[in-house]
């Protein structure tokens, strides 16, 4: 019976998840240069309390619900600017990789060409990844469940001093390739990485890289044979649940819950369901690996960006 209702439990998730990622890609893409008044001010304060140049892809779907997005991240930006934030992140990087990592032998990655604007873009994406895991398990979590006195009480016992504001010196952006657009050779890379994945749409990462596209065959080329294997769904289900451990440790001690209208509180769930489960785990999984492959195993157990210590 017990193994019955976790299944069954699983199989709901599961649903819930599809759902979520249906309801993602079928709402506009909301861009720092598109935000009315109520989001430009949060867009530019996430990037300052995140440190990277960019507004990732679950804050662009989320602020089709402007009122929740923005009580949702005052609420908790205090916790998002602590130095316990910032090592739970680190953390998360230290469990990222999955080994063994593809060989890359034969590949001269130098020879594709800006190869640091590359790295930098892909440093990026690998330093905020962690964090947002974290952001989607707290919204999600402060939202829709409850902060018991005993998480609130072990939080007070960690550093909740702030890390320095602002954009991380060295991290980079690039424009994201428009899948309509694409050359054939890139539509055809995008619809492999979504029919693998099972995801609707392509990521931000895939679509920054997309830009370099001998770089992104070759890198795809080698990870996709390990997603959806049973040592990545492991790992994937191992951060998930350090994401939900980390986020008890976070020093906000009284969280008001955001307001969600009654219309809209099954999508935001919905929504915050699958980036949190599947989207960005999968994308922190995928990013590890490919860093590994550009500059090593040693390079991936910790982000350079990190002001943890």
């Amino acid at each position: 019976m017990k193994n019955q209702i976790l299944m069954e439990g699983q199989m709901n998730q599961e649903e819930e998840i599809k759902r979520g990622m249906e309801l993602a890609a079928g709402k506009p893409d909301i861009m720092p240069d598109q935000a009315g008044e109520q989001i430009s001010p949060v867009f530019e304060d996430i990037q300052q309390t995140l440190r990277v140049p960019l507004v990732n892809l679950i804050f662009r779907t989320l602020a089709n619900y402007p009122d929740y997005l923005e009580n949702a991240w005052k609420a908790l930006r205090p916790a998002f600017r602590s130095r316990v934030f910032e090592k739970e992140a680190d953390y998360l990087h230290s469990m990222a990789l999955l080994e063994p990592v593809p060989a890359s032998s034969g590949v001269n990655w130098e020879n594709i060409g800006e190869m640091d604007r590359l790295r930098a873009f892909n440093d990026t994406i690998f330093y905020v990844l962690p964090k947002l895991l974290l952001v989607t398990t707290a919204f999600y979590e402060t939202s829709f469940n409850s902060r018991s006195a005993e998480e609130g009480k072990a939080a007070k016992e960690h550093d909740s001093s702030e890390i320095p504001l602002g954009i991380a010196e060295g991290t980079g952006k690039v424009k994201m390739v428009d899948p309509e657009k694409a050359s054939e050779r890139v539509r055809d890379l995008f619809s492999s990485i979504k029919d693998t994945h099972g995801h609707p749409l392509v990521s931000s990462y895939y679509r920054g890289i997309a830009n370099w596209p001998d770089f992104l065959e070759e890198a795809w080329s080698r990870i996709k044979p390990l997603v959806g294997s049973a040592a990545y769904e492991e790992r994937k289900q191992e951060l998930i649940e350090q994401a939900l451990a980390g986020i008890k440790n976070l020093p906000v001690l009284e969280i008001e819950k955001p307001g969600v209208e009654p219309g809209q509180r099954e999508e935001i769930k919905l929504i915050l369901t699958a980036f949190q489960h599947k989207f960005i785990p999968e994308m922190l999984l995928d990013v590890a690996l490919i860093k590994a492959m550009l500059d090593g195993v040693q390079a991936v157990g910790s982000s350079r960006f990190s002001v943890a210590e």
